[in-house]
């Protein structure tokens, strides 16, 4: 602590000279000045006072608690502050907002009965598992009740795609990206969540009309890099905004729910499940092979023996392993016979595998095998 003066010196006391704490006045040289008073600064005291003042703020603070509801079928967890009670999800007594022609898993129930109660919703589930139905949910609400909606994701490739699948099923949808901007005015808005933070940066008047925020792909704010725009944007977000959630399985949901119930001071509903309704199996289709094998199956199974097999025909194939380079090196009608990727393709095609994903690192080879294969199979190719 400085009182001033034109220097500070150390008091010490007795011939050992030890620190005692205290703190005078000098006038320049170094002595004290007789008719200035001496300050005995108590350090432990101080020490004592900044720790009561810190529990008295973290206790001003307000407590979340987490309680986990008894259902079938997936876990639902809400949070709420320590002084409420849980609120109980009631019935929905009037029409749906949006009706379906198949029955809703139990995750996706329990997602649908929290938006039709007004509360946000953390939804964790496999991907394929039908989170979006919880998301056409939320935006059938938010237009039924002349409200905006605003559909978040982490890249512009997937606000197109949103942007064409939400347009096909709403009509008032509108696209906003770095690049493109559709419709602005739409009740339904899509774009990444970094316009979404440019958005509340500037203090922009559409904010005052949403309703209900989806941001899909939650997961990404733990990306070391990008994370910080999905934590402005949802700090930055007014507290009469529900939201939600979507996010392939995150082993810190509670945490979550717990972080947007006292950021926001509204319930926060985590929902979600383990269950995979497409099964997840592993194949490998060893170049030369003419079949796949079965390594990994929907139960997380290894099987070592067709894992062997597999190698087996890798080995005896020798140098068809690398038919797919050579062919391609070759002049036009020079290959010998059809490449791995096209026995693949017909395989699938043949035990009716599709839809199908082929991934390539060239662009020519992905055009050349995209109009090569169009020819063979017309109706299967986009």
């Amino acid at each position: 602590m400085s009182f001033g003066g034109e220097g500070l010196f150390d008091v010490f006391s007795g011939e050992s000279g030890a620190h005692t704490g205290v703190e005078a006045k000098t006038n320049g040289e170094g002595k004290r000045k007789n008719d200035e008073p001496i300050t005995i600064i108590d350090e432990k005291r101080l020490k004592d006072d900044d720790e009561a003042e810190m529990r008295t703020l973290l206790d001003s603070l307000p407590k979340i608690k987490t309680v986990k509801l008894d259902v079938a079928g997936c876990s639902h967890e809400v949070s709420v502050n320590s002084s409420e009670e849980v609120p109980e999800l009631q019935a929905r007594t009037g029409p749906a907002a949006r009706e379906y022609k198949f029955t809703l898993d139990p995750f996706q129930e329990r997602s649908v009965l929290c938006l039709d109660n007004h509360q946000s919703v953390l939804v964790s589930a496999h991907t394929s598992a039908g989170k979006t139905v919880v998301a056409e949910y939320a935006i059938s609400l938010a237009l039924r009740d002349k409200q905006r909606v605003i559909y978040t994701t982490p890249i512009k490739a997937l606000s197109n795609q949103k942007y064409r699948d939400l347009q096909e099923e709403f009509v008032d949808v509108g696209l906003m990206t770095g690049d493109v901007t559709i419709n602005p005015s739409a009740s339904c808005l899509v774009m990444t969540t970094e316009i979404l933070r440019s958005m509340l940066y500037k203090g922009s008047e559409i904010m005052r009309e949403v309703q209900w925020v989806v941001f899909d792909e939650i997961h990404y704010m733990r990306d070391s890099e990008r994370g910080v725009v999905w934590e402005e944007t949802i700090i930055l977000l007014p507290d009469n905004v529900r939201y939600v959630f979507l996010s392939a399985t995150i082993p810190n949901a509670k945490e979550f729910a717990e972080w947007i119930c006292h950021l926001h001071k509204q319930p926060c509903n985590a929902v979600y499940t383990e269950y995979r309704p497409t099964p997840l199996q592993h194949y490998i289709f060893p170049c030369g092979g003419d079949g796949l094998h079965l390594v990994v199956n929907d139960k997380r199974e290894f099987n070592d023996a067709e894992f062997d097999n597999a190698m087996a025909v890798l080995r005896n194939a020798g140098d068809m392993a690398k038919g797919d380079a050579r062919n391609r090196r070759q002049p036009r009608g020079g290959t010998q016979g059809p490449s791995n990727i096209k026995k693949l393709v017909k395989y699938c095609h043949e035990n009716n595998f599709l839809p199908l994903i082929v991934f390539s690192f060239s662009k020519k080879d992905v055009e050349e095998s995209f109009a090569s294969r169009r020819q063979a199979f017309p109706d299967n190719y986009q």
